[in-house]
């Protein structure tokens, strides 16, 4: 079970740390991985909801980027799956058009270690219960509108917008071959 003030402190945000521009992985990362794994049904993703209540604005969008990379550039289904649950308690907090925005960035994540993106969401969806919901409306949408292009990854300039675009490039970088399928 996963300590609730274990997790508020892990992802709160800190203005100063720049987290998204650390090397990956990074330390917070383990931590973070290994607190969200431990979201194994509705009422530990409950009681980490309740934590994260006082803790204000959280690491977790960006987490859920560096995940959907690690998970690739690893060639593990881990991080894919930690981050699926990072997103659950994120959408717990943030508005959903945030969650929204980086499921489709673990949906490509999925396709590029040639694994089912509906399959590994709905298992996830699933033993979340409700708090499962954004994943399981996220993979019920057409093809179209679960793409990076249609979140706006493939357009814009700041962080968020170039990690989605340069996703791919990492990974034929960081593995020496393509492996979009």
């Amino acid at each position: 079970m996963t300590k609730s003030a274990d997790i508020g402190e892990v992802v709160r945000f800190r203005p100063r740390e720049e987290y998204l521009r650390r090397p990956m992985p990074s330390d917070r990362d383990e931590r973070i991985t290994a607190l969200v794994e431990a979201l194994s049904d509705g009422a530990a993703v409950e009681a980490a909801t309740r934590s994260l209540t006082a803790v204000g604005e959280t690491v977790l969008g960006p987490y859920v980027q560096r995940a959907a990379g690690l998970a690739v550039s690893q060639g593990t289904p881990r991080y894919l799956r930690a981050g699926l649950r990072a997103a659950a308690l994120m959408a717990t907090q943030d508005d959903p058009r945030d969650v929204v925005i980086v499921l489709a960035l673990l949906w490509r994540s999925a396709e590029l270690l040639q694994l089912s993106p509906d399959q590994e969401f709905a298992t996830v969806a699933r033993a979340l219960g409700r708090y499962g919901e954004p994943l399981a409306a996220f993979a019920a949408r057409p093809p179209a509108a679960r793409s990076l292009q249609a979140m706006g990854y493939a357009l814009g300039h700041d962080l968020r917008h170039r990690f989605a675009a340069e996703l791919d490039e990492h990974i034929r970088c960081s593995c020496g071959r393509s492996r979009t399928p």
